[in-house]
């Protein structure tokens, strides 16, 4: 078997080129980082570097391939609308184009929990409980725009969409490395006793779940939500964390309003001065304060998913491990 991994020297991507590798598979592995790439290359993998965001360097990247595994996105509640429409849409769009251009039967489309999220509370969501409109941010619209490209533009190319939640572990650095920033300044704001239910997942889980995605008979346009299946609140996840960090937490009690709030200014003043992303966003006071959890039956059903790995086991990985690239 041969696949093709878009985003290769990412996060997630990283964690499947090694994934594949194990299940015997040859990878073409493509990004934009050719310090990372040239050390992904082994004699199961190649490297090429592309942009994603000009579709003649696409196409003419690309080869004959069993299936296409598209990890690359601008991930990140931060950015401009144009950013997010370019990596996320754009880049989908001359993916599957490619797809179709080289005769590759299977295009596996990571997308994001992001696109069910809308400053509610939301438990056991199901894959058909997708937004339409209202989205929190930027990303979260572009990642379902990302999926429409696929659902109503693949002719024969076969398209399944995975929806990951929050994935963590070794190589991450947006999650884990948000919270703890946080708990650096000393403090961790806690709305109403940390009572909100997160749904996270290790990263080595959601590679299983790729591969799964890539050879599962008869699942073309079907979505899948992916999770650790061990919904916790984040008071909870605070502590597993801090247990490893020897840190002691100062909660700070604060109402949502007044976070929510805070994080409106601060991201104005971010806006005004065009600064990098702020300290707390909006989206990321909402991640903290609505629970969101997934059922994931689907996947267990349709893909024969199950995690392979806990999240304690990942949280250890995380704090003992290097990337994998």
């Amino acid at each position: 078997m041969k696949a093709i991994i878009t985003g290769a020297t990412g996060f997630l991507g990283s964690h499947l080129v090694h994934y594949l590798e194990k299940q015997g598979y040859q990878v073409l592995a493509l990004g934009r980082n050719e310090v990372k790439g040239r050390k992904l290359n082994s004699t199961q993998t190649r490297f090429k570097v592309v942009d994603l965001t000009h579709e003649s360097h696409v196409i003419a990247g690309f080869e004959t391939a069993d299936v296409i595994f598209h990890c690359a996105a601008f991930s990140s509640a931060w950015g401009s609308k144009e950013a997010f429409y370019l990596a996320n849409v754009a880049a989908t769009r001359h993916v599957l184009k490619a797809a179709k251009h080289h005769h590759i039967k299977r295009c596996v489309y990571v997308s994001s929990t992001s696109v069910y999220f809308n400053f509610t509370d939301k438990l056991d969501i199901k894959e058909s409980q997708v937004l339409t409109s209202g989205f929190a941010n930027e990303y979260a619209k572009t990642k379902y725009l990302g999926e429409q490209v696929m659902l109503n533009e693949c002719g024969d190319t076969e398209v399944v969409i995975i929806r990951p939640r929050g994935i963590v572990g070794e190589g991450d650095t947006s999650i884990f490395p948000r919270i703890l920033t946080l708990l650096d300044k000393g403090f961790f704001p806690l709305i109403a006793q940390g009572r909100a239910l997160v749904d996270i997942t290790y990263v080595k889980n959601v590679a299983h779940a790729l591969y799964l995605a890539g050879t599962a008979p008869k699942i073309n346009k079907h979505c899948f939500n992916i999770s650790n299946d061990e919904p916790m609140t984040v008071n909870t996840l605070i502590n597993l964390l801090t247990r490893h960090t020897h840190q002691t937490v100062r909660f700070l009690p604060i109402s949502y309003a007044i976070l929510a709030n805070i994080a409106r200014v601060m991201e104005v003043i971010a806006k005004a001065f065009n600064a990098k992303e702020p300290l707390l966003t909006c989206y990321g006071a909402g991640l903290l304060a609505k629970s969101q959890t997934l059922d994931i039956n689907a996947a267990k059903t349709r893909l024969g998913y199950s995690p392979i790995y806990d999240l304690e086991h990942g949280i250890k990985q995380y704090f003992n491990s290097e990337p994998p690239c």
